[in-house]
């Protein structure tokens, strides 16, 4: 619910001006108008007139009836102004009030038998598992954004053709669906830029797999390589992707944001059919799906499986044993613990979760479905980047009339 409903209707202007205790309004002779909207422990002040110098809240006496007539008739382009800032305002705020889970919670893909995937939710032990989707089209690759506000993903509800994702937003209830861009394209395995502001995504074209940056309000993207499956880096300044031709054997190559220069990942060997790259949470190590073999069989695919790297490409650590088919390694957010893919007895994919230290892996997932690992956030290790309500008053915005 917007908040201008609240307390902005030209209408109702004089009646809230003496009665509404959430959102009071204010009219003087010097032409200022104040609007106080507390809502969530926010105050938000729109300034307008010549001489508004206080920022902060203050206590304007109500005016004379014929007063108040008088300055209602003649700000009647003003109240307009008003109305429709207000309008934006109230937009923006809504999407900044979207909650963060108070725990830490696994995002996640899930197929039951003859179904399309949904978009999940569930514990890092792997209960109080929740349908946040419920949609007829299949909903696929679902990552947290950094303050764990928003969970984007890829879904092909515009139905142009199996497999033609398109990136969207919902908040983490499964509420508020809606598309990044408004023109529909191929994209998807998203990531987040550390800051919440920028994404980078695989985008679509015949004969090619191209990566882009966008920013998350969807009106700029951009083409910066040739690749796919990109990961962000926790510092934001290189984003890691897959490159090579779709037959060939495929490396990871670094992207630098700022100049677009690319390099290779410096592996202690030449990596041959290396995919799901993923960063630590310090940056400091890469964890990937890889087929350790320097000629690759058919059936050597079943021998592919989870490696740990160093940033500068020592340190080459096997974390799954070969035969398990473990795939699509995601760190826990304390960096201590591993989420991926494998099959099960039952040739179903679940989900699992190795422990660093200990090289114990649980079954977080079972049954006769398809569990596609997604993304884990946890409050107590999120970084705010955006205002968080319960702590800031922000000044969002002043309007003066010459």
């Amino acid at each position: 619910m917007f908040l201008c409903y609240l307390s902005i209707n030209l209408g109702c202007l004089k009646r809230y001006h003496k009665s509404c205790s959430s959102s009071s309004f204010y009219l003087k002779k010097e032409k200022i108008v104040k609007i106080r909207l507390i809502w969530y422990k926010w105050i938000v002040h729109i300034h307008i007139g010549k001489d508004s110098e206080s920022r902060y809240p203050t206590y304007i006496p109500p005016l004379g009836e014929q007063e108040e007539e008088e300055l209602l008739m003649r700000q009647s382009t003003l109240t307009l102004l008003c109305l429709f800032s207000s309008v934006l305002l109230g937009m923006n705020v809504c999407a900044v009030f979207a909650k963060a889970p108070d725990t830490a919670k696994i995002v996640f893909a899930k197929a039951n038998v003859g179904e399309n995937r949904d978009i999940y939710l569930m514990n890092p032990d792997g209960s109080e598992q929740v349908n946040l989707t419920k949609h007829r089209a299949d909903d696929i690759t679902p990552v947290w954004s950094p303050t764990g506000e928003h969970i984007l993903f890829a879904s092909d509800r515009e139905q142009k053709a199996w497999g033609t994702w398109d990136l969207y937003l919902m908040e983490p209830d499964g509420s508020n669906v809606r598309k990044v861009f408004d023109k529909w394209q191929i994209r998807t395995g998203p990531t987040w830029s550390p800051d919440g502001k920028r994404i980078a995504y695989s985008y679509g074209e015949i004969g090619n797999d191209l990566l882009y940056i966008g920013t998350i309000d969807g009106k700029e993207e951009e083409r910066v390589a040739i690749g796919y499956s990109p990961a962000w880096s926790p510092d934001g300044t290189e984003i890691i992707f897959r490159s090579g031709a779709l037959d060939k054997p495929r490396r990871f190559s670094l992207l630098k944001v700022r100049t677009n220069r690319q390099t290779f990942f410096p592996f202690p060997k030449e990596p041959k059919w290396v995919r799901y790259p993923a960063w630590s949470p310090r940056g400091d190590k890469l964890a990937f799906t890889w087929t350790n073999r320097a000629e690759l069989r058919r059936e050597d695919f079943v021998l592919e499986t989870i490696y740990i790297v160093n940033r500068d490409g020592t340190g080459l650590q096997q974390v799954i044993e070969e035969g398990q088919h473990a795939v699509g390694p995601v760190w826990s957010p304390n960096g201590n613990e591993l989420l991926y893919n494998a099959i099960d007895a039952n040739t179903d994919l679940q989900i699992y979760k190795i422990s660093l230290d200990t090289e114990v892996s649980v079954q977080l997932t079972d049954g006769p479905s398809w569990n596609y690992v997604g993304d884990w956030f946890d409050p107590a290790y999120a970084l705010s980047v955006s205002p968080q309500p319960q702590l800031l008053t922000t000044l969002w915005g002043e309007l003066k009339r010459e």
